[in-house]
């Protein structure tokens, strides 16, 4: 556990080093707010269904969230229904648009815990009998495991980002994403800091980075989140 002064912030127990010397294991700080993460999600996708609003479910995150005892968040609850579901950025925050019988939701989380370790996580669920979206769902998930069997220690941004991106094109998706990567480093209190999952990063991947292809085949937008702790000798999917 983290001890805190009075009048002081949390800082978290993660001695980041960006380099081939970081830490064996991921920290237990983060194996606990990533567990919270896929559990807060989850919520969310079980308050879905047909008239549930987008809105409506993001207050079922955010029960979830108290539920688990966290913090706060370091960016929105992502929340997208339908045509929604084709955007996932910070700057479109949930709306009153409700499910239908026959739609994708997906949600992205992003919980802090008490002792100040961030969480990441995105999971999409098909409402109603959908089986093209159920089809694009599930390949998607499946190459995203594929590829994410294939991370090592210390290998280039880039490099990742190619062996999803021609696993997508050979699945009939496109990228959606609105900056073209699929995903991002996380370090204490601050994502981003060694910036994108594209194609011009050639930074060596160490530490925690969040993996999140998302795509669309025809008109059905999907997406999935993991963590993965890039250590000295091996990864590992929180």
């Amino acid at each position: 556990m983290s001890t805190r002064e009075p009048g002081t912030r949390w800082v978290p127990e993660w001695s980041y080093k960006p380099g081939p010397d970081v830490a064996f294991e991921a920290p237990a700080g983060l194996r606990h707010a990533q567990a919270m993460a896929k559990k807060v999600a989850e919520a969310g996708l079980a308050a879905a269904a047909p008239g549930i609003t987008e809105q409506q479910i993001e207050l079922a995150v955010c029960d979830a969230l108290e539920q688990q005892g966290a913090a706060g968040i370091w960016t929105i609850t992502t929340v997208g229904l339908g045509e929604n579901a084709r955007i996932c950025f910070p700057t479109h925050a949930p709306t009153p648009r409700a499910a239908a019988a026959q739609d994708v939701l997906m949600i992205d989380v992003h919980p802090i815990t008490r002792q100040g370790f961030w969480g990441d996580c995105t999971r999409c669920k098909v409402i109603g009998d959908h089986p093209l979206a159920t089809e694009a769902l599930r390949d998607l998930e499946a190459l995203h495991y594929e590829v994410l069997a294939q991370c090592r220690p210390g290998m280039p941004a880039n490099e990742l980002f190619g062996l999803c991106h021609s696993r997508l094109e050979a699945e009939g998706f496109v990228l959606l994403d609105l900056l073209a990567n699929i995903g991002h480093s996380l370090t204490p209190g601050a994502a981003y800091l060694h910036n994108f999952i594209d194609a011009g990063n050639d930074t060596p991947m160490w530490g925690a980075w969040a993996v999140e292809p998302f795509a669309a085949r025809g008109d059905i937008a999907v997406k999935v989140e993991d963590l993965v702790w890039f250590g000295r000798e091996r990864c590992e999917i929180l």
